[in-house]
């Protein structure tokens, strides 16, 4: 008899039970009696303890028709709860999709040790329906395997359906074997061909075996029948020698963590897509990470491209439906690779060989609500526990990624050139302090002008939504603020309206002050919409915006790519979002507004962030035949960001910042966390901050604060934040004792937050 933890749904603990016949295991789905009622649950791990001061009750039975997981998710679910300092409730629940119910179906296949047949009608039967179309072989089968199958003849074509010859079957085992289960037929469809009775004496006379199997959630419908002379795939990419190099580098190398620096343009997709084919040509899967889904529309293409049906697509725009079907899909193993955002790390990709973090630098694959998890760390820890290899790609990576590969903890990688050999943007710094202009330079706005009449198209960069970022009275000198937070709001002239960018609340904007009533309004802090306002009174041309607030509609990012693709707007401007990843071939000039908006922010990280968003939107400048140019309008030429970044000289900037870091042990020479503590009562706030303060204090950390957050108020809740310094190995023991001191501070009055390794610390 075993005994094991259980995850019970809906609580926050691990309870005891026992196994008493040894026939459950861990990541399995069970029922138990739990406080007089009968609640579900999942296998944890086994519970060691030799004797108990309670009774223990046995787990009921097996639930079958809910999902069992493997024993390395579970394992990595622990992990984050411990190194997040969350609950497991918390990561449960980020980590499977709403709305994924699972249905089981009985399946009947053919005992092929069986000599004599009495029912020959159901052989025959069988034996017929050992057939596929193309497009379900596609689902399986690399191109060339199919290639070559029919080539050897091992695939046979007849009326539009293949069949398995068993011919040269040694060097053909995966169809052997793939053809073998498609003899399995389900209940439906036997039952409407022979009767209860017949099935019943074939199982019992052994001819046929029943099996049950998870049953999928819709049917393919208006499945396409592609004839053999139409088998045609797309064109395979040759690579260049410096993608074969890092290619065959990653593929043969015995370490499992990979970095490649790769410019804007130099062909890292097609390094990613190479690498996935030849795990999925060992029948092995692969994640795909990208960190928007402003990303995903063009990835999905490309990839649809090459994988077909292979790839199954996760983001959050998609509904739970949506994701549950997809999510059901890997799980089952119908689909090997996955294309996502940060939530696709957790995806049940079966025999997985590569997990691919595009743009490994963004802030967007660290969660800021609980669990407030960075999907890079998760997916070197899945990497470990199921012997995945790790590969993060950037053109500008974070600073502690690249310090990595430097030291050899990540393999590192170059990729130096762009792709066809296309030549890098020629780059401008403006300074704006000698302009009269505050939106556009003379040199910006003569150069949209000669890209126009070339018929070429543009991008803009400005990283504010809105049309501006305050309204001042310009009688009594009121700034309209929120009144739940400590911001002004943002004027949005599309809908006429305040908006604070934080609580999310919104008034009608009058046009009056709304202290002493008057209309003189002034205007401060430019958005992306009175850019776009602004610039159409110079361009008479089709412009399209995109921000966070227009692209709220479900397929808005694959209309835009499609629109701005075929050439149906000319000028694009939009906040970072349109700043990396988007290919497009016909666009050779990239304006930045203001190179500014991030370097001011009072955060360590705000020159990498600077360095990396400049570098990035500048990288969508020249990506095709055309040459391409950037113009960066700052009030800062003078930064030392700004300079590296006109250099193009990454190195120089890592350097200094590195040195910088070290001297004031910041990461990666130290890890940090940082403890948020809100109330709605000022005096409660600081009275429990202060205590928490001093019930933390260790002599092997440093601690920071209390201190007031720079945004004070969000919500109507006052915030006050500790900032904890420390070694690797210290901070990671810190952590236990850490989990037990805030264990005494839980009020109604207040809430106390965790974050581990944090991105935000405003």
């Amino acid at each position: 008899m075993r005994y094991y933890k259980i995850y019970i749904d809906g609580t926050n603990e691990f309870y005891t039970y026992c196994d008493e016949k040894d026939q459950y295991d861990i990541g399995d789905s069970v029922e138990v009696s739990f406080r007089n009622r009968i609640k579900g649950g999942i296998i944890i791990s086994l519970d060691k303890t030799s004797e108990f001061s309670f009774k223990v009750l046995p787990i009921k039975k097996k639930l079958e028709s809910q999902l069992s997981y493997k024993k390395e998710f579970i394992k990595l679910l622990l992990w984050i709860r411990d190194y997040y300092m969350c609950s497991f409730d918390q990561v449960f629940s980020a980590a499977i999709p709403a709305g994924l119910n699972i249905k089981y179906e009985k399946i009947y296949y053919l005992n092929e040790n069986k000599k004599i047949y009495i029912n020959e009608n159901l052989k025959t039967y069988f034996l017929e329906k050992s057939r596929v179309r193309l497009i379900t072989l596609k689902k399986y089968f690399s191109k060339e395997r199919i290639k070559e199958a029919i080539e050897k003849k091992v695939l046979i074509e007849n009326d539009k359906w293949y069949t398995y010859e068993e011919i040269n079957k040694s060097n053909f085992k995966d169809f052997k074997e793939f053809f073998h289960k498609k003899k399995s037929i389900g209940e439906n469809t036997l039952t409407n061909i022979f009767s209860q009775k017949e099935i019943e004496m074939a199982l019992k006379n052994n001819e046929l075996i029943e099996e049950r199997r998870i049953k999928n959630f819709k049917e393919k419908e208006n499945e396409i029948i592609l004839e053999h002379g139409n088998l045609e795939f797309p064109e395979e990419k040759k690579l260049n020698e410096e993608q074969e190099n890092v290619k065959n580098g990653i593929i043969n190398s015995t370490k499992k963590h990979f970095l490649i620096k790769g410019i804007t343009g130099s062909g890292k997709t097609e390094v990613y897509i190479n690498l996935i084919r030849k795990g999925l040509e060992k029948g092995r899967g692969s994640i795909f990470l990208v960190p928007e889904i402003s990303l995903t529309p063009q990835m999905v293409k490309r990839f649809q491209e090459e994988f077909g049906e292979n790839i199954a697509i996760l983001h959050s725009k998609m509904t739970s439906k949506e994701r549950a079907q997809e999510w059901y899909e890997l799980y089952t193993g119908n689909k090997k690779i996955v294309l996502g955002v940060r939530s696709a790390i957790f995806a049940p990709v079966k025999d997985l060989e590569y997990i691919i973090i595009d743009e490994e630098h963004e802030n967007s694959y660290k969660q800021d609500s609980n669990p407030r998890y960075n999907a890079k760390y998760v997916a070197i820890k899945r990497g470990e526990l199921e012997g995945a290899k790790i590969v993060l790609g950037s053109a500008t990576p974070s600073i502690e990624s690249y310090y990595y590969g430097k030291k050899g903890i990540f393999e590192l990688y170059y990729m130096n050139h762009r792709y066809k050999n296309a030549k890098l943007p020629e780059m401008e710094v403006v300074d704006m302090k000698e302009e009269n202009n505050s939106f556009f330079s003379e040199k910006l706005l003569k150069a949209i002008r000669e890209t126009l009449l070339r018929k070429e198209q543009v991008i803009l960069l400005l990283n504010r939504k809105g049309y501006s970022t305050l309204i001042q009275c310009g009688d009594c000198g009121y700034i309209e603020e929120c009144e739940h937070c400590s911001i002004k709001m943002n004027y949005y002239s599309s809908g006429k309206i305040l908006k604070c960018n934080y609580c999310g609340i919104t008034k009608k904007f009058t046009g009056h002050c709304s202290s002493c009533g008057s209309t003189n309004l002034i205007h401060s802090g430019k958005g992306v919409e009175r850019v776009e306002e602004e610039l159409k009174k110079y361009f008479p041309v089709e412009i399209i915006r995109v921000d966070g607030d227009v692209s709220k509609e479900k397929n808005f990012y694959e209309n835009m790519y499609k629109d701005f693709s075929s050439g149906k707007y000319k000028i694009m401007i939009g906040t970072q979002m349109i700043a990396k990843g988007l290919h497009f071939p016909n666009v050779t000039l990239v304006g930045v507004i203001n190179g500014d908006t991030v370097l001011s922010i009072p955060d360590f990280r705000s020159g990498e962030r600077t360095y990396q968003l400049i570098t990035q939107v500048a990288g969508r400048a020249g990506r095709g035949d055309k040459e391409g140019k950037v113009i960066i309008q700052t009030y800062q030429p003078e930064s030392y960001v700004i300079k590296k970044i006109l250099e193009d000289d990454y190195e120089g900037f890592y350097n200094r910042e590195i040195e910088n870091r070290e001297i004031l042990f910041y990461p990666p020479f130290s890890k940090i966390i940082n403890i948020g503590i809100s109330s709605t009562k000022e005096d409660i706030l600081e009275k429990i901050s202060n205590e928490i303060a001093k019930e933390i204090k260790d002599e092997n950390v440093e601690i920071h604060g209390p201190m007031k957050s720079l945004v004070y108020k969000v919500k109507d809740r006052y915030r006050y934040n500790i900032f904890i310094k420390g070694k690797r190995e210290n901070i990671n023991k810190y952590k236990f004792l850490l989990s037990e001191k805030l264990k005494k501070f839980k009020g109604k009055d207040y809430r106390v937050v965790v974050d581990i390794d944090p991105i935000n610390l405003i």
